[in-house]
C-alpha cells in the first residue's frame, strides 16, 4: 500500500511541474548601429564577393554565449539571437560594405555574380565576459581579402573589439554585442580602405 502511495505522489508531483509556467525565451536581433559614408568613387576596381562567415561549433547556435571564468563558455538558457551569429555577421558586413562603396558592387559568394575579390571571415569568439558585473562583450574576427583571379592572399588581419554591457544579464549582453559588432565593422571598413591596391 505504501509503495502505491509513493508512486502516486511522484506521478502527481511530476504532472504539477510539467503544467507549471515556464519562462519564455527572449530573442535579440544582432544589429549594426553604425553607417558608412560612401566615397566619390570606388576604391577597388572590381566586385567583392563575401563568403559566409565560418564559426566554431559552439557558435553555431542561436543561444547567446557568456563566460564567468577564464577558459570557459556557456549559453544563456532563455536568451537567443533571431539568427545564427555567423550568417548574420556576413549579412551585416555585406550591408556595411555596400554603404561604403569601396567596391563597385558587393554580393554573396555563390549568388552567381562574378567578382574579382573575395572576403573570407571567421568568427573566433563572441561572448559576454560576465566574470565581473556588468561585464563586457568580446568579439574576435579573422579576415582575409583574396584576389580571385590567381587566388592570391592580398591581406589578412584579426579584428578584436570589446564593448561594455550596460547590465549584468542577457539584455546587457545583447546591447554590448551590437556595440562590439559595430566597432568591428568600422575597423573592417577602414582596413579595406587602407590596403594597397593590387
Amino acid at each position: 500500500m505504501n509503495t502505491r502511495l509513493i508512486i502516486f505522489s511522484l506521478l502527481f508531483l511530476g504532472a504539477c511541474s510539467l503544467s507549471g509556467p515556464r519562462q519564455a525565451a527572449t530573442w535579440y536581433v544582432l544589429e549594426d548601429q553604425g553607417t558608412a559614408s560612401a566615397g566619390a568613387k570606388p576604391t577597388w576596381p572590381d566586385t567583392l564577393l563575401i563568403r559566409e562567415t565560418d564559426a566554431p561549433t559552439f557558435y553555431q547556435s542561436s543561444a547567446m554565449a557568456y563566460s564567468r571564468a577564464p577558459g570557459t563558455r556557456g549559453h544563456y538558457q532563455y536568451a537567443r539571437q533571431t539568427e545564427l551569429p555567423a550568417p548574420r555577421i556576413a549579412q551585416l558586413i555585406r550591408q556595411r560594405l555596400e554603404q561604403s562603396a569601396l567596391f563597385p558592387a558587393v554580393a554573396p559568394l555563390g549568388s552567381g555574380v562574378e567578382g574579382g575579390y573575395q572576403l573570407n571571415t571567421r568568427l573566433l569568439d563572441f561572448y559576454h565576459d560576465a566574470a565581473r558585473a556588468p561585464g563586457e562583450v568580446r568579439l574576435l574576427l579573422e579576415v582575409e581579402l583574396v584576389r580571385r583571379g590567381d587566388a592570391h592572399l592580398l591581406a589578412r588581419t584579426r579584428i578584436e573589439t570589446q564593448a561594455p554591457a550596460p547590465s549584468h544579464d542577457a539584455r546587457g549582453a545583447a546591447q554590448g554585442a551590437n556595440a562590439a559588432l559595430t566597432q568591428a565593422l568600422d575597423r573592417l571598413t577602414a582596413w579595406l580602405g587602407q590596403i594597397p591596391r593590387s
